[in-house]
């Protein structure tokens, strides 16, 4: 156990260090890096888009003036570069050609060509300004700054046209709307009516630990106000899909070798599942497979051992009962013929009385040796089974009136008169059938029935005696040879102890089982239950 866990430990280890070896970089590059400037882009459209417009009309000498001017109100770092095709690749420049905000997330830049000759540099600084009061508000003030800008100078009636118009411009949604209209709290609405860059955030932006959701701001005095966002929604996929992949890659490389560290075993475990099952089932020459690389070799080895310990165990009880059983013939044979000589050679009634006491334990043990080589020839070896359909209440009368015959003073009858055909193999089921009848002649007083019924998977036989029936906790064992619960072994109720085990033996073959209960008598009820392996 201590080195599979030390193996254990060591793929762990292992798997980790080729996820920091190898996938967090390739994540890094081509997931991460991807987001994080798609965000930056996305954040950034509406300010560079609206800095270009007014850039474009602008002279190349008065640029940078008018960016030094309105850099205090922007909130990010502002520059204008040389616009030199060899700083990028065809493809950055076919992007910055179709008026597109290009980013570049590990030095937090972002540019934007105003004409074939100058580039507008966004520069994202590491602190915030002192005069502005949040993260969320400076990302927002250079689009408020520049869209009131152009909003002051056009009448009321016109600044939802204008607004529309820049729509298209903006990655995130922007919209005009009334104060009105608005629905926050008190401090966010006095903040809004104080003409102050009113962050809402929402519990997507909790999620992504972003700095705003909604950014609003009103417009001059009027009672309208520009409103940005939500910019969650499209984040929070892009940040999904991230992650998404993320943890499928880290769990995939990390279970993987888990798995192949687990399959000898979970091999392991199935053959040894399947082993113990044949084992139950009576092929005591089952054996558990040793699996290679496997943790659990060790169970199987045991499981081994155990199975053949018990093997021989059973063997050498099955060839001792055998033994036993055929050395026992010769010395009753002996017995029975020296009786029948003293039976000729005395008239003594006493005498004559006592042999037939002898006669009569004699007779007993002939019958348990007979019980004894019966159950372990069945125990050794199924034979021959021939399986015919037989209508059960002809086939019970028959079995019945023999044995009502003999006793007489004993009420036997079948309570069922309907026809019912069922599968049996005839002779062996005689004989669970008699030793059930003579288990209840033993042990009931006035009256036996023998009831049957077809169920929903085949057929059941019932035998119900008026005795003094079996106590619950020994209807379990009472199919096991040799069990009794009257240990008395008297004359009256006096048995061999492996009838009933017959009649397991028996109904085993027939895939069936033998089971006692209460009986209506007040008895035992013994049944018998088979499928139809017909159907």
């Amino acid at each position: 156990m201590k080195k599979s866990l030390l193996l254990l430990s060591i793929i762990i280890i292992f798997s980790v260090g080729l996820i920091q070896r190898f996938v967090i970089p390739l994540f890094e590059s081509h997931v991460t890096q991807p987001t994080q400037k798609w965000e930056l882009e996305y954040l950034t459209s509406g300010t560079m888009e609206l800095l270009s417009q007014q850039l474009k009309q602008l002279p190349i000498a008065q640029r940078q003036t008018y960016l030094d001017k309105v850099q205090a109100n922007i909130g990010f770092g502002l520059s204008l570069q040389t616009y030199n095709t060899a700083d990028f690749s065809a493809e950055h420049q076919a992007w910055l050609a179709e008026n597109r905000s290009l980013a570049e997330p590990l030095a937090d830049f972002v540019y934007r060509l105003i004409d074939k000759q100058q580039l507008l540099v966004f520069v994202k600084p590491k602190s915030v300004p002192k005069h502005m009061v949040s993260e969320g508000q400076r990302w927002t003030m250079g689009v408020f700054y520049l869209l009131q800008k152009q909003l002051k100078k056009q009448p009321e009636n016109e600044w939802l046209a204008m607004i529309e118009s820049q729509i298209d411009n903006f990655e995130y949604p922007i919209s005009l709307s009334a104060i009105s209209d608005l629905n926050y709290d008190k401090a966010q609405m006095t903040a809004i009516n104080e003409g102050r860059i009113t962050i809402i955030i929402t519990e997507d932006s909790d999620f992504l630990d972003y700095p705003a959701d909604i950014a609003i701001q009103r417009i001059n005095n009027s009672d309208k106000v520009i409103v940005l966002g939500p910019f969650s929604p499209p984040v929070v996929e892009r940040v999904m899909y991230m992650l998404s992949i993320y943890y499928f890659v880290f769990g995939l490389i990390l279970l993987i070798p888990i798995i192949i560290w687990l399959v000898p075993a979970w091999r392991s475990m199935v053959t040894l599942n399947n082993a113990t099952l044949l084992f139950g089932q009576g092929k005591f020459e089952t054996r558990g497979k040793l699996i290679r690389f496997s943790q659990l070799n060790h169970l199987s080895k045991t499981f081994n051992t155990m199975a053949e310990k018990i093997q021989r165990l059973i063997s050498s009880h099955k060839n001792l009962t055998n033994a036993v059983s055929h050395e026992l013939r010769t010395p009753i044979a002996r017995i029975e013929f020296n009786l029948e000589l003293l039976r000729n050679t005395t008239s003594n009634g006493y005498q004559l009385k006592q042999l037939d006491h002898i006669e009569v334990s004699l007779n007993e043990l002939n019958s348990l040796v007979s019980e004894m080589l019966t159950h372990a020839r069945f125990d050794r070896e199924i034979p021959q089974l021939t399986f015919e359909q037989v209508e059960l209440n002809h086939w019970i009368q028959q079995e019945l009136q023999l044995w009502q015959t003999a006793n007489p003073e004993m009420e036997i009858s079948v309570i069922n008169n309907n026809n019912c055909n069922a599968t049996i193999e005839r002779f062996f089921m005689s004989r669970a059938l008699s030793n059930l009848i003579r288990n209840a002649i033993a042990y009931g007083r006035t009256r036996i029935e023998v009831s049957y019924q077809t169920t929903t998977t085949g057929w059941q036989l019932c035998i119900d005696d008026d005795g003094d029936g079996i106590s619950v906790s020994a209807r379990d064992k009472v199919f096991a040879p040799f069990y009794r619960e009257d240990e008395s072994r008297n004359l009256q109720t006096g048995g061999t102890g492996l009838g009933l085990a017959i009649v397991k033996q028996i109904m085993d073959w027939h895939d069936g089982v033998a089971s006692v209960d209460v009986s209506p008598l007040g008895g035992a009820r013994f049944m018998l239950d088979w499928p139809n392996n017909n159907k």
